[in-house]
């Protein structure tokens, strides 16, 4: 008669609220990467073009802006996104405004072992009513670049940037 089974209650302990919160963690994590809860791309999805933008590399030191070549793949250095090809290049020696002290006037001169590299990119672009990007990299006038090319690197302004839908 003493033989009845006695059923335990369960209780919550250490261990299953360590699992429990891993268990959410990972399906906060899993929600997040696939897009949901706003996350994902920061850019809205925008139409695809074809843009050509210009790059001025700035101050390369001896010959490596003769190294660049059209058809080149240009990475940004930083964030390591493709940011195009390679369509022109043209060099031109580097200037900087130097002082004259004798006269106080400021004169451009041309800066001896460096040249600028003005080089003309294409690129697919994601572009909305608010922004231009390749790869997830924004592609504004003004903003500085540091780009890695086959055989060289270098640095400068994007001081162009032409669209087919100007109107």
């Amino acid at each position: 008669m003493g033989n009845e089974s006695k059923k335990t209650k369960w209780r919550l302990n250490l261990f299953d609220v360590i699992f429990i919160a891993c268990a959410v963690i990972v399906a906060v994590v899993i929600v997040i990467s696939s897009g949901g809860f706003g996350g994902g791309s920061i850019l809205s999805s925008g139409a695809q073009q074809t843009i050509v933008y210009t790059l001025e590399l700035q101050s390369m030191i001896g010959d490596t802006a003769q190294y660049i070549k059209p058809g080149d793949s240009l990475i940004d250095r930083v964030e390591k996104r493709q940011i195009g090809t390679v369509v022109d290049v043209r060099l031109e020696q580097t200037k900087a405004s130097m002082k004259d002290f004798e006269t106080g006037e400021r004169h451009m001169v041309e800066v001896p072992g460096r040249t600028t590299a003005i080089v003309t990119m294409s690129a697919d672009a994601t572009v909305t009513d608010s922004e231009i990007s390749v790869d997830g990299f924004v592609i504004r006038v003004g903003v500085w670049l540091s780009v890695n090319g086959p055989l060289y690197n270098g640095s400068g302004f994007i001081i162009d940037i032409e669209r087919d839908d100007i109107a």
